[in-house]
């Protein structure tokens, strides 16, 4: 049976990275329940301390693979397509933004910048200088950015062994005209969900029970749950039916093709 992935990148300390795996059946692109499943755990993150270990983000990322292949396993699935929320790359020298993120700027769809390569390796120096003085970990420098040095490490590595898509659901979500409540409140996330649902097909018809449903079948907050099935959407959408924000194939943003989006 063939499954799309979806990854909201999280690397919090302790926190399971938000997945959600689904498979169309018919119409309806329908979540498997990997929370309530015999697997291994979710890989968990070490925080923003880890991010900057080379070592420890390769031994999450080689454990994200592990546990898809578990899942495929266990459910009898094949992978197709993994979507990941998460730039796919640092920003190349020479330019102020990465295409995609100038694509995000006209649409008027806001995001942090990516740093080049070397402001990275900058940036990991000084934040191991910081905490070799004894520095907070929760007041790290840059800690709005060292996620993303994770999410380049993810796309790395599953690359080799699945097709990887870069998505950003706010950018999603401003297709469908459901970005107007911020999903931190509940009725953002309603909104949301709706707005997907419409779309997927999941569920039908759409419930007051829905947000807690989809909290069943992922482990994450119900945020981070529908920041995932959102990714998994795009993830199950076929080329002729995703437009892209940015240079394909290495600086874009796949978003739904809808309207004049």
């Amino acid at each position: 049976m063939k499954a799309f992935v979806g990854i909201d990148v999280a690397f919090a300390k302790g926190k399971p990275l938000p997945i959600c795996v689904c498979t169309w059946k018919r119409d309806r692109l329908i979540p498997f329940p990997i929370r309530g499943a015999v697997l291994p755990d979710a890989p968990r993150g070490s925080g923003n301390r880890g991010s900057i270990d080379l070592v420890v983000v390769t031994t999450f990322v080689d454990k994200v693979a592990e546990y898809l292949h578990a899942i495929e396993k266990h459910f009898d699935l094949e992978i197709q397509r993994v979507a990941i929320d998460a730039p796919s790359a640092p920003r190349k020298e020479g330019i102020v933004r990465r295409v995609a993120e100038e694509a995000l700027d006209c649409k008027r769809i806001s995001c942090f910048t990516t740093p080049s390569a070397a402001e990275f390796a900058t940036k990991r120096r000084e934040v191991a200088k910081y905490l070799e003085n004894g520095g907070a970990e929760n007041r790290m420098p840059s800690a709005n950015q060292l996620w993303m040095m994770v999410g380049f490490a993810l796309f790395r590595r599953l690359e080799r062994e699945w097709e990887c898509l870069e998505v950003y659901p706010q950018a999603t979500m401003k297709v469908l005209g459901a970005a107007s409540i911020h999903k931190s409140k509940r009725e953002g996330v309603r909104q949301q969900l709706r707005a997907v649902a419409q779309y997927t097909g999941w569920p039908e018809p759409f419930t007051d029970r829905y947000p807690s449903a989809i909290r069943e079948l992922i482990h994450a907050p119900l945020h981070d749950a529908v920041d995932a099935y959102t990714c998994a959407w795009v993830a199950a959408l076929g080329p002729e039916d995703r437009t892209p924000l940015g240079l394909p194939p290495n600086d874009v943003i796949w978003v739904p093709k809808i309207g004049m989006f």
